[in-house]
Parts: C-alpha cells; structure tokens; sequence
C-alpha cells in the first residue's frame, strides 16, 4: 500500500483538504505506511516545509501519537477511513503526551503547528484521500 514512493523520488504526493467553509488547502505529503515509518515519523527533523507533512496509515491499533524524539511542534489531524477529520491536536516537541481521539479513525496527517487553523480547516472538513488508499464503498 505504498502510493508515497514517489515522495522519495522527488516527486512528491499531494492531499487536497476540502473544509466546509469553503476554505481550501493542498499539502505535499510523505506516505508512512508501515511500522518502520510509523515509528519514525518526523522525528529527528528541526525543520518541515510550510505546506509538507506526512500521512499516517493506521492498522486496527490505535496507541495515538507523540512527539517523543520530535524537534519541531505539529498539529495532527486524525482522519476517517473515507477522508473526514474527525479530530485535530496540537504538539509540542518532546513531549511524551499521548494525543488521541474516542472517534475512529484510519489515518493520521501532521503538519507544521497550527497548519489546521491557518488554513481555515477544523473537524468535519473532507481530506481527499489519494485513491489508492481510499476504500470502495467511500463516496467521490
């Protein structure tokens, strides 16, 4: 499930968020779908792009995020299986806090703090999620 390889090849992915304020975003993202990179994730980085974050392809275990060995704040999105946020937290660097929602989600999209709400994006607005990735019975 790795439609994120292109990131490493200097042809990066894009996610378009659709808020429902009319508000409108796209980040460049790099794709980690497995242990390997979900366990690193942005760690050790002191800098990301503006508009580049990374997207997070959960299984059925849900541990949340944190920022253990992570130098720069993000915010984190947690997104359902078909694209909604369904939850947003902020993150401050190093911390052991575990950010998490009751709400069931897939994925996982960080971006630089406050991203979110820069662009006008909050809980309900839809993450078009790249088609590999998104499951059949999702609408669009």
């Amino acid at each position: 499930m790795s439609c994120g390889s292109n990131a490493q090849e200097g042809n990066p992915d894009k996610l378009t968020i659709v808020g429902r304020s009319g508000a409108k975003a796209q980040l460049t993202f790099e794709l980690a779908d497995d242990d390997a990179e979900r366990s690193k994730g942005l760690s050790g980085r002191t800098q990301l792009d503006a508009n580049s974050g990374m997207l997070f392809v959960l299984d059925d275990r849900h541990a949340g995020f944190w920022m253990k060995d992570t130098l720069i704040p993000l915010s984190v999105a947690f997104i359902a299986r078909c694209g909604e946020i369904v939850a947003i937290a902020e993150m401050q660097p190093q911390s052991l806090e575990i950010h998490n929602t009751p709400r069931d989600y897939k994925f996982g999209l960080e971006a630089n703090a406050g991203w979110f709400s820069g662009h006008r994006l909050a809980v309900g607005d839809q993450v078009q999620l790249p088609k590999a990735l998104k499951p059949a019975d999702c609408a669009g």
